[in-house]
């Protein structure tokens, strides 16, 4: 498995490489008036500097006696989960533009919150209600992005 994360982690810091020296190449601009490789650059360095760390804590993690070397790592995926996610998120998907962002956005986290996580009832209302409201005021009214309205006009 050690030798797998690490295949994994070059092959994640190679591409954030690539990408930063690309990103570099179609000019960074500076803070106040980005280039259009700024964002692609500063992205491939967070990409860069966590595969580093993920590189640097596999090889100082001591394997365990116990730890089954040959272990597949989707031994222990709960697919009924992931169906589960993928068709809430695609039926998320097909409503949006019908139901309008409150209501679409609405059910996806009740969804999530109750169907994946399995929290109260309660918890999973307010915590879609909060999640919408922060959603909202980040985007309608601090960007002025304007969502699909829905059938029912909000």
């Amino acid at each position: 498995m050690k030798v797998q994360q690490h295949i994994g982690d070059i092959f994640w810091l190679t591409i954030g490489m690539y990408i930063a020296i690309k990103g570099y190449l179609l000019g960074l601009g500076n803070l106040h008036h980005p280039g259009p490789g700024f964002i692609f650059f500063v992205a491939a360095l967070f990409l860069i500097i966590l595969s580093a760390i993920d590189i640097i804590g596999t090889s100082i993690r001591k394997l365990g006696k116990d730890e089954d070397r040959n272990e597949h790592p989707w031994t222990d995926l709960r697919w009924e989960k992931v169906l589960m996610v993928a068709g809430v998120l695609l039926a998320y998907i097909l409503s949006f533009d019908i139901l309008g962002f409150f209501l679409s956005t609405f059910f996806l986290m009740v969804l999530l919150f109750k169907g994946v996580e399995f929290t109260k009832w309660w918890i999973a209302i307010l915590s879609s209600l909060i999640t919408i409201s922060i959603s909202y005021g980040i985007f309608n009214v601090w960007l002025k992005v304007p969502f699909p309205t829905g059938f029912m006009g909000f």
